[in-house]
């Protein structure tokens, strides 16, 4: 696995611990055992979540993915202020990934 690939897992799913820092039981479901990725299988329509935890699933997915549909109004006025504030802490750790893949690009260590 390049140091990209592996930084781009680390870094994702840090920044789904962060953003479910105050679920830690749905954070449990949402990472495989060894939390070296999500669980394919936990999805927000096979969790029975409700609208902020569902909305917090949601945008851990966007994160795994890269991309997403999550409503940012959801985001800025359905969650919870510590939700909210887990929330702009991934997206902190989600910069540092988005960092990290450009500087390999510009640096040459990555091709496209």
């Amino acid at each position: 696995m390049s140091e990209l690939q592996s930084a781009n897992i680390q870094l994702r799913v840090e920044a789904i611990k962060a953003l479910l820092r105050n679920h830690p039981s749905i954070l449990a479901q949402l990472l495989v055992e060894d939390e070296s990725g999500i669980n394919l299988n936990s999805t927000p329509d096979s969790m029975d979540l409700y609208n902020q935890e569902d909305i917090l699933v949601r945008v851990a997915w966007d994160i795994w993915n890269g991309a997403g549909e999550t409503e940012f109004h959801a985001v800025l006025h359905d969650l919870s202020m510590e939700d909210f504030d887990a929330f702009l802490e991934a997206m902190a750790k989600f910069k540092i990934l988005r960092l990290k893949i450009h500087h390999l690009y510009a640096s040459g260590a990555e091709d496209d």
